[in-house]
């Protein structure tokens, strides 16, 4: 039986001297929040996409006023559906970007402890 033996030092990421941690131990307040209203966000993006065809109906009211042309059909849908619909993937970009840059302010790199 054949035994692979490697130092800690020669895997990837292992070697480094430094780990990256958050300024305070933790991560702020705010980015919790912020993570954890992008996951819902992201879930109900995700739903939607699934579920898109049932927010739309063949006569249009005052709740449905913007059409789309769906399977064939024109339907109306609520305007609010439609904008999600078409720009929910650059909302859920943005929002990674910002959580991005949240981390690269505020987390600072210490010693590895061996």
């Amino acid at each position: 039986m054949l035994t692979l033996r490697v130092s800690e030092a020669l895997l990837p990421g292992g070697g480094a001297p430094y780990k990256v941690v958050w300024v305070d131990g933790k991560p702020p307040k705010y980015w919790v929040l912020l993570g954890r209203a992008f996951l819902a966000f992201c879930l109900v993006w995700v739903m939607l996409q699934i579920f898109f065809w049932r927010f739309g109906q063949t006569s249009p009211d005052f709740i449905h006023s913007s059409s789309r042309l769906y399977d064939g059909k024109l339907y109306y849908f609520p305007p609010i559906v439609l904008w999600l619909h078409d720009f929910g993937l650059f909302v859920v970009m943005a929002w990674m970007f910002v959580l991005a840059v949240i981390i690269a302010f505020y987390r600072k790199m210490v010693p590895r402890n061996s």
